[in-house]
């Protein structure tokens, strides 16, 4: 195996942490190893360097930026093997940069200021498809708790887009019929997308209705049930798996776009899986190429848990549940989704 190049990558946004804006890429040389493409700046780490100091130093060299490391945070590694070259891409997010507005590429590189909804316009790399997911993914992910009425699962979800903004939903109803779930999921596109979040559906490959959903999670039954050995759904859908092991993460991320990793810690409803804990789950992050998100009697503040661990927020059910509050309003919304 080729030695892995070890390459400091920056994620450079026009506005602090708490906004959404613009992000810097810039466009490689033809005659650069996958030249003509679109990048995130950034630069080799020197021996003597931290992957913070070689960012900072290759935004100033390379683009006149001026960034502090405090406001540079972690997003992710991947390493990732081309025919040609291997490489261990580590990847930070950059706010509060000075003199954004006067950037200029200083070896002749074409650079753009671009909305981060419109980023798969460009064309980049192989290696960059994750950092391009995990910008666009949220910290939080909820999965609905098991019950035969779907009127709660309707409301709890009601009650989680509340009370968690900028969370994506994963229903999850095993004890549901297919047309059941098939109405239920019908009814939470609309509340999902209302609340500008996503709907992710948790069910057999073939109940799955793209109209009604951003995306698929095939849980290892279902994986294993749908035998697949390519992508099932559109590039445009998002789609994820469950990874309990290293032998699963190989099979997985060749296929998914972002993985459920579990259990980190003991849960009552699998008690006969043995926990992960952080440390095994940076093991699995530290060997992915995708995002990976902690699973598994996990609550709130263990976000940050996870991201120090290499991972991209947290999925589960009980930490984001609360007693469903059925009210007008959400009466009204349900008379809306049934049309």
């Amino acid at each position: 195996m080729k030695k892995l190049i070890h390459v400091a990558v920056g994620v450079i946004f026009d506005c602090p942490a708490d906004e959404k804006g613009n992000v810097l890429i810039a466009k490689r040389a033809d005659h650069q190893h996958q030249g003509g493409l679109w990048e995130f700046p950034g630069g080799k780490v020197e021996s003597d360097e931290t992957v913070q100091v070689a960012l900072q130093r290759e935004l100033e060299e390379e683009l006149g930026l001026v960034s502090d490391i405090s406001d540079m945070s972690a997003l992710m590694t991947i390493p990732f093997h081309y025919s040609d070259k291997s490489v261990l891409l580590d990847v930070w997010l950059v706010h509060n940069v000075q003199h954004y507005s006067e950037t200029v590429g200083k070896e002749g590189q074409p650079l753009a200021w671009v909305d981060q909804n419109v980023l798969s316009d460009y064309a980049f790399p192989a290696a960059n498809k994750a950092i391009l997911d995990a910008i666009s993914l949220p910290k939080k992910i909820a999965i609905t708790e098991d019950n035969s009425n779907p009127d709660t699962i309707l409301a709890q979800v009601a009650n989680t887009l509340k009370t968690n903004p900028a969370t994506w939903i994963q229903l999850r109803a095993p004890s549901l019929e297919q047309f059941e779930y098939t109405q239920l999921g019908m009814k939470l596109y609309g509340l999902c997308h209302e609340a500008g979040s996503k709907l992710i559906w948790n069910c057999p490959l073939d109940w799955y209705q793209i109209a009604f959903a951003d995306g698929l999670h095939l849980s290892g039954v279902n994986f294993e049930k749908a035998n697949l050995d390519e992508r099932p759904i559109p590039l445009s859908q998002w789609f994820s798996l469950a990874c309990h092991n290293l032998k699963e993460l190989e099979s997985a991320q060749d296929l998914a776009d972002y993985l459920l990793v579990s259990p980190v810690k003991e849960t009552s409803t699998h008690l006969d899986a043995n926990a992960l804990t952080w440390a095994g789950f940076k093991v699995i992050t530290l060997q992915a190429r995708i995002p990976c998100y902690a699973l598994g009697g996990l609550k709130l503040p263990d976000i940050e848990e996870s991201a120090s661990h290499g991972g991209q927020g947290i999925a589960g059910i009980s930490c984001f549940l609360q007693e469903p509050l059925v009210d007008e309003q959400l009466k009204v919304k349900e008379s809306e989704y049934e049309s």
